[in-house]
């Protein structure tokens, strides 16, 4: 008996076509968002000028850090140096840390300079260079930290769960900093105010 041809069936058809429009708007959706990051007003702004191996950065990250150092690397790999040039701090804390492991890997050396300025969040994403330095004058403020964390918000030192405070003394031990540091941190200055350390205390703990 003749075997007949093959065919598909009109709805099997729509269904493989519907799943490769499918895997075609994914791939497209994952190039976009490779190349582009969310970029809120004021967030922060990484510039580099031609042919150097220095990036400038600038500004509040507000949860787009990593997409953006990622996005410098695949853009930039001759970039050797990060010179903080004011960066007040960070409303999303995850994103910031995984933005510091990933400046860490990229083997980066971190720079304030003399007119600069970190805080908070900021001073977490210095630490991630292999080599750190603050130029004479370079401002290093640090305080408790709050964040909203699974519809309750947290402030240090009286609130926060010892599980959270692990996962900072765990990021400094990686990085080569006194886990010791986070105590200094929540304890220099209320989340609302601001301290900014000496270069005796940025000695003392390792920053620079």
């Amino acid at each position: 008996m003749a075997r007949r041809p093959f065919a598909f069936r009109p709805f099997e058809f729509l269904i493989l076509a519907g799943l490769g429009l499918a895997a075609v708007y994914g791939l497209v959706s994952w190039t976009q968002q490779r190349s582009q990051c969310e970029a809120p007003l004021d967030s922060l702004m990484i510039a580099v000028p031609d042919g150097s191996d220095v990036a400038y950065l600038r500004g509040t990250m507000m949860g787009e850090a990593n997409c953006k150092l990622r996005r410098l690397a695949r853009a930039y790999p001759s970039v050797r140096t990060l010179v903080l040039t004011d960066i007040p701090g960070t409303f999303d804390l995850v994103d910031t840390q995984a933005a510091t492991r990933f400046l860490r890997a990229q083997g980066w050396n971190t720079l304030v300079p003399g007119n600069g300025r970190i805080a908070s969040g900021g001073v977490m994403l210095f630490l991630g260079g292999v080599g750190r330095t603050v130029e004479p004058g370079g401002q290093v403020g640090v305080h408790a930290w709050s964040q909203t964390w699974q519809g309750a918000v947290y402030s240090s030192p009286d609130d926060i769960p010892a599980r959270l405070e692990r996962v900072y003394r765990d990021i400094y031990r990686d990085l080569g900093v006194d886990p010791g540091f986070y105590d200094f941190q929540v304890e220099a200055a209320p989340s609302e105010d601001i301290y900014w350390m000496s270069r005796a205390e940025m000695r003392r703990w390792g920053l620079i």
